[in-house]
């Protein structure tokens, strides 16, 4: 074995020495690097977890924030469709109620216009009376020749009254 240490060329002191120094240096690597590098590594790793955990927590927040506006819009919805059955229920009713007011309108018209109507047709038939009695008074004065102020009013009424019911 020493012909086979002495073909590489190891020196055992020098071998021993050098796995001192690499104890020593592990030894202080371990110490002053490795611990506080590892340190540093897991408080990183714990705050990668503790952020992938919020995330997941904002995630879930975020899905039930969601979840409550699709509610607030469904709810939101139906009160406006309560609200346009109710304006639209409130129009008709104004409509029932305002035709209703026309209707009458239009009746109180009709009757008005009836009775204006009438008014004037009695108008025209009293002229239409005075008018045959002066027609009938200056014809009975002309065929019997009599003085028109001796005509009597009985005489024109019988004349008048035998013109209408041919007439009938």
């Amino acid at each position: 074995m020493e012909e086979f240490i002495k073909q590489f060329g190891i020196d055992w002191r020098l071998l021993v020495s050098q796995a001192v120094n690499f104890l020593i240096v592990l030894t202080v690597l371990r110490m002053f690097v490795y611990k506080p590098v590892a340190t540093i590594l897991r408080e990183r790793r714990r705050k990668v977890e503790e952020g992938i955990a919020k995330s997941e927590e904002a995630d879930h927040r975020l899905h039930d924030v969601q979840e409550m506006a699709r509610e607030k819009m469904r709810e939101t919805e139906e009160r406006a469709v309560v609200l346009l059955r109710e304006v639209d229920a409130r129009a008709k009713e104004r409509e029932a109620i305002l035709l209703d007011s026309s209707r009458k309108k239009g009746e109180v018209l009709l009757q008005e216009a009836g009775k204006s109507i009438e008014a004037e047709r009695m108008k025209a038939r009293a002229e239409l009376d005075r008018e045959a009695r002066t027609l009938v008074r200056s014809a009975v004065v002309r065929v019997v020749g009599m003085d028109a102020e001796k005509v009597d009013e009985a005489m024109i009424e019988k004349a008048l009254r035998g013109a209408v019911a041919k007439q009938a």
